[in-house]
C-alpha cells in the first residue's frame, strides 16, 4: 500500500473511532433516538446530491429494506443508547466489534456457508474477551450498556449479511435510502420514549450541533466515501485488517476526552477480542476477480438468497 494510501486509511479507522466517544458527548445533550433521528436527517441531505432518489432494481428492494432498518435503525439507535446509559466508553468502542463474529455465526446459521477451524477459534475467542470486559468489578454497573451494544453488534452483523446483496448498488444510493428510511422509525422511537425534544434542540449550543455534523458529516460521509475510494485501489483482504485501528482510536480517544483508566482485567479482555477479530479478518477469502468484500472467514455458497431476475430500475 502506498504511503499516502496508508495514512488515509490510519486516518479512516482514527474519524471511525471516534464516533464512539463523540457520541458520548452528542448523549450528555441530545436523547440518544432523537440524535440518531437528526443524524440520519443531516446525512440524507448531504447525500441528495449523490445520491438523487436512484431506485434499487426490484430484486435489490427488500435486501435494501432489511440494510436500512438494521443499519439505519437497529446500529444506530442502540449504538447511542448504550453510550448513554454507560459510564465508561471504552468497552462499549471494543464489545462493538462482536459484529465481526456474529457476522460469522449469521452466515453459518442463515446462508449455511463453511467456516475455518482458524475462523471458529478466533469466534470463541472475542466472545471470552467481551466475557472478560463483562465480569470487570469496575465495569458491573456497565453491564446493561454492554448488553445493549451486543445487540449493537448483532444488528451491524444482519446488515453486513443484506449488504452482500448490494454489492453493485452505489455507496451513496444505500446510505442515502437508509438515512431516508431510518428517520420515521427512529422518530417514533423518539416520540414515544423520550420527551423534552424541541427543547433540547432550541437549547442546542454551536458544540452539540458541531457533535451532530461529526456524526453525519465526518464519520458517515467522509469516512465511508474514503473506505470506498480505497476499495477501488487495493484488495478488500488488503484493507479489512487495518479495522483493528479502529478500536484502537476509539480507546485512546475515550482515554483523552474522559480521562478514563481501563482496569488491568478491561486492558486484557480487549487484547483478546482485539486479536481475536484480527485473526477471523485476516482468515477473509475473497473470490477471484471479486472487488466486494465478503464476511470473514467464511466461503460463498451456490446458492446465494435475494438473487432473482433483475428487475427494472
Amino acid at each position: 500500500m502506498q504511503t499516502r494510501h496508508l495514512l488515509s486509511v490510519v486516518v479512516i479507522m482514527a474519524l471511525f473511532g471516534s464516533a464512539y466517544p463523540i457520541g458520548k458527548v452528542a448523549v450528555g445533550h441530545f436523547p440518544p433516538f432523537l440524535f440518531a433521528t437528526l443524524r440520519s436527517g443531516l446525512l440524507a441531505i448531504a447525500l441528495l446530491p449523490l445520491w438523487r432518489l436512484q431506485r434499487p432494481r426490484r430484486d435489490q428492494r427488500w435486501p435494501l429494506i432489511g440494510f436500512c432498518l438494521s443499519m439505519g435503525v437497529g446500529v444506530y439507535a442502540t449504538m447511542y443508547t448504550s453510550l448513554s446509559i454507560s459510564s465508561v466508553v471504552s468497552p462499549i468502542v471494543i464489545g462493538m466489534q462482536l459484529s465481526v463474529p456474529f457476522a460469522v455465526l449469521l452466515g453459518r446459521m442463515v446462508l449455511g456457508e463453511r467456516v475455518r477451524p482458524l475462523t471458529w477459534g478466533g469466534v470463541v475467542a472475542a466472545f471470552l474477551g467481551v466475557v472478560m470486559l463483562g465480569f470487570d468489578p469496575a465495569l458491573l454497573e456497565d453491564l446493561p450498556a454492554l448488553g445493549v451494544t451486543a445487540v449493537s453488534a448483532m444488528c451491524y452483523a444482519m446488515a453486513t449479511l443484506f449488504a452482500r446483496s448490494l454489492r453493485d448498488l452505489s455507496p451513496f444510493t444505500m446510505n442515502g435510502w437508509m438515512a431516508v428510511i431510518a428517520l420515521i422509525p427512529l422518530a417514533l422511537l423518539s416520540v414515544w420514549l423520550e420527551n423534552g425534544q424541541w427543547q433540547t434542540i432550541v437549547t442546542a449550543t454551536p458544540l452539540d450541533w458541531a457533535v451532530l455534523a461529526h456524526a453525519a458529516l465526518i464519520v458517515s460521509l467522509l469516512g465511508h466515501v474514503g473506505m470506498f475510494a480505497l476499495y477501488r485501489v487495493y484488495p478488500v483482504a488488503s484493507v479489512i485488517p487495518y479495522y483493528v485501528l479502529m478500536p484502537l482510536f476509539g480507546v485512546l480517544f475515550s482515554i483523552a476526552l474522559f480521562h478514563e483508566i481501563p482496569t488491568a482485567q478491561t486492558v486484557a479482555g480487549g487484547i483478546v477480542v482485539l486479536v481475536a477479530v484480527w485473526v477471523v479478518n485476516r482468515s477473509t477469502r475473497i473470490p477471484a476477480g471479486s472487488t466486494a468484500p465478503e464476511p470473514a472467514g467464511v466461503e460463498i455458497p451456490r446458492r446465494w438468497p435475494f438473487r432473482g431476475r433483475p428487475g427494472k430500475p
